[in-house]
């Protein structure tokens, strides 16, 4: 669900519910919260949330046999809790006045991530885009 606060903040929700063959379950939620601070750039600050039950045939590495019929040491089958904080910002120039050669810069976003894993699992992530319209 989307809210329209007012035209320099907004409320962007997303919610998704998975189950599998092998009763593995999760449930994801994330918040994003677009604040408009001026014309042209726009901050991203953002939240997402991510549990998981395990897999029936999951073990921890050297527990399962080879009698098992199905068997997996994959972690990412294990039963763990996420967390992930983000921020970005955005330039958008909707009259794409800077050219580079014959195409217009219409946007530019940096966002920036940190994800925890309740396993040993975090990372760092930066992602950086930028989209052009051909004159």
């Amino acid at each position: 669900m989307n809210w329209y606060i007012n035209e320099i903040l907004n409320v962007r929700t997303f919610y998704r519910y998975y189950f599998s063959d092998w009763k593995t379950t999760s449930h994801t939620a994330s918040i994003e919260l677009p604040i408009k601070i001026s014309y042209k750039f726009t901050l991203y600050p953002s939240y997402r949330f991510y549990n998981q039950t395990a897999s029936d045939y999951f073990n921890p590495y050297e527990v399962a046999t080879s009698i098992d019929t199905f068997y997996t040491s994959d972690y990412d089958l294990s039963e763990y809790q996420a967390n992930q904080f983000g921020f970005g910002v955005s330039y958008t120039d909707i009259f794409a006045k800077a050219h580079i050669w014959k195409f217009g810069l219409k946007s530019i976003d940096v966002k920036l991530y940190q994800y925890n894993r309740n396993t040993i699992s975090r990372s760092s992530i930066i992602t950086a885009g930028c989209k052009f319209v051909m004159d």
